[in-house]
């Protein structure tokens, strides 16, 4: 069974996109998902790019191609109570060192509330009491996420990250290649299936004759 690393932020609204069609590509190719959160801030700050909120016509553009995307599919859809906020609770509390077997229901339980219920994802309250209408053990979660092991496993999952080349989430990585983006998720098949319509070659002559500082121009 194969791998595919899942890297996300409950920041952005396109990884609570691609979540919700894990499961079936899972069940298609069975794959193993490893679900890794990681704080997109250390990791745009990494690569010295502004984040999405930060460029004011960006962030209309993409809240309307939000509500486009979520109308066309029939997706559930809002923004959580207050964006962006502080996303590091909820992180930690999907951790695999902090869920454990509970933490597919924990990261559904999370998404749900931002996305579909609207509640402010940065109250650590809230997110206790939507896990606690969830039949979660909240407070024991919570705790737990509060430890050096959680906080470690974080660090180690954006340091990983970023080892990996991910500059952006959603991003998925499986034998080594990084795809980026919920619509990146069609490259992702063809990739798993073996119809990679990637010219490798082309590929490798195009990187090798771009000098240095005109890669803005591709």
């Amino acid at each position: 069974m194969k791998e595919l690393n899942f890297y996300y932020d409950f920041l952005s609204p396109f990884s609570y996109f691609a979540w919700l069609k894990l499961p079936e590509l899972s069940k298609k190719f069975h794959l193993k998902i490893s679900y890794k959160p990681i704080a997109l801030g250390p990791v745009l700050n990494h690569w010295q790019i502004k984040g999405p909120g930060e460029v004011v016509p960006k962030r209309e553009f993409l809240l309307k191609q939000m509500l486009r995307y979520s109308s066309k599919n029939q997706i559930e859809f809002t923004t959580p109570k207050i964006h962006p906020f502080n996303s590091l609770y909820a992180l930690r509390l999907t951790l695999s060192c902090v869920a454990g077997d509970l933490q597919e229901k924990v990261i559904e339980t999370l998404w749900k509330a931002g996305w579909q219920k609207r509640i402010d994802m940065g109250m650590p309250e809230d997110l206790i009491q939507e896990l606690l209408q969830n039949n979660l053990p909240a407070e024991e979660l919570y705790e737990k996420s509060f430890s050096k092991e959680a906080k470690q496993e974080l660090k180690n999952n954006i340091q990983e990250a970023i080892s990996l080349g991910v500059f952006g989430v959603p991003s998925f990585v499986i034998d080594g290649e990084l795809f980026w983006g919920e619509d990146s998720m069609e490259d992702l098949e063809n990739f798993i299936s073996g119809n990679d319509p990637l010219d490798k070659e082309k590929l490798n002559l195009l990187l090798s004759s771009t000098p240095r500082g005109a890669t803005q121009s591709l």
